[in-house]
């Protein structure tokens, strides 16, 4: 069963504050936000517009979040 904590003050800091790119960061959010879009771009070309295709995209929209959060929190 998964366990669940209360985050403590240091962590909601982290996690809702901004974070500027440093180092080759901007270039890594660069390289994901190109190449999803790439997907994005097929998704749309070789899928008919429907709920789905939607449901599509957003999630595609989640993986470039996720992966830039991982990138801007954790370095």
């Amino acid at each position: 069963m998964e366990q669940h904590y209360k985050p403590t003050d240091d962590e909601l800091e982290q996690r809702f504050s901004y974070h500027p790119p440093k180092n080759d960061q901007f270039e890594r959010y660069a390289l994901i936000r190109r190449e999803i879009g790439k997907l994005a771009r097929i998704l749309v070309a070789n899928t008919p517009c429907c709920r789905e295709q939607t449901r599509a995209l957003n999630a595609l929209d989640e993986v470039m979040f996720l992966s830039n959060a991982s990138i801007a929190r954790t370095e």
